[in-house]
C-alpha cells in the first residue's frame, strides 16, 4: 500500500500507482459515506423530533464542502460562507 514516507529507498512505487489506489480508497470511502448516510436516515425516521441527527448533518456538509473545495470546486463553501 502507498504510505507517505520521505524515504526514497523505502518504496518503488509510482506516483500513478500511489495515485491509483488512494482513488480506489476514495470510491471506497464514497461507498461506505453512502450507505451510513441511509442507516442515518433511518435513525432519523425513529426519532423525527430529534435535533442531533439534523446537527450531525451540519457538521457533515462542512466537512463535505471543505473536501470539494480541495478537489477545486469552492462553490460549497462559499454558498455556506465557510472560510477557507
Amino acid at each position: 500500500m502507498c504510505t507517505m514516507q520521505r524515504k526514497a529507498k523505502a518504496t518503488k512505487q509510482t506516483a500513478a500507482a500511489c495515485y491509483a489506489e488512494r482513488h480506489a480508497e476514495c470510491q471506497d470511502l464514497l461507498k461506505r459515506i453512502t450507505a451510513r448516510l441511509e442507516q442515518h436516515q433511518n435513525e432519523q425516521a425513529q426519532e423525527p423530533a430529534n435535533w442531533g441527527h439534523a446537527g450531525d448533518l451540519g457538521r457533515i456538509t462542512e466537512e463535505l464542502a471543505y473536501i470539494l473545495a480541495s478537489l477545486g470546486d469552492r462553490s460549497a463553501v462559499d454558498q455556506k460562507g465557510l472560510e477557507y
